[in-house]
């Protein structure tokens, strides 16, 4: 009896330790065993009620596969405590059968004559699709036609392809694309276009308002399915700094024209960003004083079903080996409405001397001038700009070559787009199946607004089950599951406090469920499981 009594005073010992410590470090977590049923399934929904309780539903499939699947739920109150778990029926809504149409462009082929070609072709395929209750989506049941032309004018003259975009509202069907037509007489030059097609593949032609020859430099499409692209001048065709910037509407209507001198003749764009309608570019240069085609050749994401040799297509293969090159300058830019605001350049030395890391951080290394993903673009309320992202290089995972996402890189920038620093941060999983998925970053505000703290879900590749559906079909594959780290950044000193691990390395997020920040309560809540899935994990981070 004393012991069972010294064993209990001691088990509450060390469950206080950890309230404190958990406390101090701002962090919240709980275990929580999961049934024999549920310990089958996996999470299939994450919730809170009016009074902040949580609640977490697992679902398992029936015994038999005409059965109902089955749902178990768990509630936690808002201080993690574990409150009861009970069989819930989660309810189906009916979902008759639909038919959606999918338009999409493509440039050349898979056959040997046309395999390097760039001449554009635009698809359109009608799907017959049925309601899956496992997965809540629509999945394709047959495909009733599919219907693939190559593009040309009222002339019949052809298309090179460089990039298109979609709508994902229905009533906007069809695809825009930007395409360049050979003049065919050296005295002429090459005409980009936006080219719109439209659910029957009609095509509408409207000039890019270009004067001479130009370059594509970069494009993408925003969250507001906006399109923007970036032009550079031919070599012969005035200053080799004379850039153009355009924005459309994803119905081919001319938004914003911009005229400006970029910081470099060459300048490589390599992502695009929104904020409170104004337009931002990240780059970067070398010290080439050659026009950007000479140094960099033309930039065209464009898919080429049969090209496989390091990028999408020939263009491509060309701009990524160029591209991955070491740069000596690092560009932002800002655009609000039809001005430039700034086009600021950092060399790429300045790195270095700004390069910080946390006291409890060590070995990672200044940024040396690799194109890099951008995961993360944020402006403060200060108007401070923060860029986060990891370098990317090609491996070889068995018989293929893959991207890896290595290096994590992070920027502070000033309002007028002055580097005040780099926070260096290293990663926990360097082997190659943990580096062939990217790291989700995102940053969050301090209640005063002087601090951001920057969330890194870490990543840890593994072969198993990624879902529901697969698990249930038996199709193992390589997946990434995530743990949190946090870190608080100044912003006023630019410096960076230690990253604190969430889940202590055994227990881990689905990118499903990344965690769902509470603004008002400025807390971030993660629901994981260990790697049996035998348990369930919640942390809380709270953010002061």
């Amino acid at each position: 009896m004393k012991k069972l009594f010294a064993k209990t005073w001691l088990l509450i010992a060390i469950i206080a330790f950890i309230a404190i410590k958990a406390k101090a470090q701002e962090v919240k977590e709980v275990i929580q065993p999961l049934s024999k049923k549920a310990y089958k399934g996996f999470m299939y929904d994450t919730d809170k009620d009016a009074a902040g309780n949580i609640k977490v539903t697992y679902v398992m499939r029936g015994e038999k596969k005409d059965e109902q699947d089955n749902y178990e739920e768990y509630s936690f109150d808002n201080t993690l405590k574990f409150l009861s778990t009970k069989d819930v029926q989660v309810k189906r809504e009916p979902h008759a059968d639909i038919e959606k149409t999918y338009y999409y462009a493509s440039v050349g082929g898979i056959s040997s004559f046309d395999v390097l070609s760039m001449k554009l072709k635009l698809s359109k395929q009608v799907q017959q699709r049925t309601w899956n209750y496992k997965t809540s989506r629509y999945m394709i049941k047959k495909v009733v036609s599919n219907e693939t032309i190559k593009a040309r004018n009222d002339n019949g003259r052809v298309y090179i392809g460089y990039a298109s975009y979609q709508s994902e509202d229905p009533n906007k069907s069809g695809v825009q694309v930007i395409a360049k037509m050979d003049s065919k007489e050296k005295n002429q030059a090459d005409k980009f276009y936006i080219l719109l097609f439209d659910d029957k593949l009609e095509l509408k032609e409207n000039p890019i308002d270009l004067t001479g020859s130009y370059t594509l430099v970069f494009c993408d499409q925003l969250p507001n399915e906006n399109t923007v692209m970036v032009f550079a001048p031919s070599k012969g065709n005035g200053d080799a700094n004379n850039y153009v910037y355009f924005q459309y509407d994803i119905e081919g209507n001319l938004k914003t024209k911009v005229e400006f001198k970029s910081p470099s003749n060459a300048m490589l764009v390599t992502a695009a960003f929104e904020n409170n309608g104004n337009i931002y570019f990240s780059g970067s240069s070398t010290k080439s004083t050659e026009n950007y085609a000479q140094v960099f050749g033309e930039y065209a994401p464009i898919y080429n079903p049969g090209f496989y040799e390091g990028g999408d297509n020939r263009y491509d293969a060309k701009w990524q080996k160029l591209a991955n090159e070491k740069m000596d300058n690092f560009h932002l830019l800002k655009f609000t409405d039809n001005k430039l605001i700034f086009a600021s350049t950092t060399p790429i030395s300045e790195f270095k001397s700004k390069f910080k890391t946390s006291a409890t951080d060590k070995g990672s290394d200044p940024y040396k001038g690799k194109k890099f993903h951008v995961e993360q673009f944020y402006v403060t309320a200060d108007e401070d700009y923060l860029i986060a992202g990891q370098l990317k290089e090609r491996v070889k995972l068995g018989e293929s070559s893959v991207i890896a996402y290595e290096d994590i890189v992070c920027f502070q920038f000033d309002k007028t787009g002055k580097l005040k620093a780099q926070f260096g941060v290293n990663k926990m999983n360097n082997d190659k199946k943990s580096e062939i998925f990217e790291m989700i970053q995102h940053f969050y505000p301090s209640s005063d607004g002087k601090s951001v703290y920057w969330e890194v879900l870490e990543v840890k590749g593994t072969k198993g089950y990624a879902s529901f559906m697969d698990a249930y079909n038996g199709r193992q594959t390589f997946h990434a599951l995530f743990f949190p780290r946090i870190a608080k950044v100044d912003l006023t000193t630019s410096t960076l406090n230690s990253f604190k691990v969430l889940g202590d390395e055994k227990f881990y997020l689905r990118k499903d469920f990344p965690g769902a920040y509470d603004e008002k309560d400025k807390t971030i809540t993660y629901f994981g499981h260990d790697e049996d899935y035998k348990k369930m994990w919640i942390g809380k981070a709270i953010l002061q």
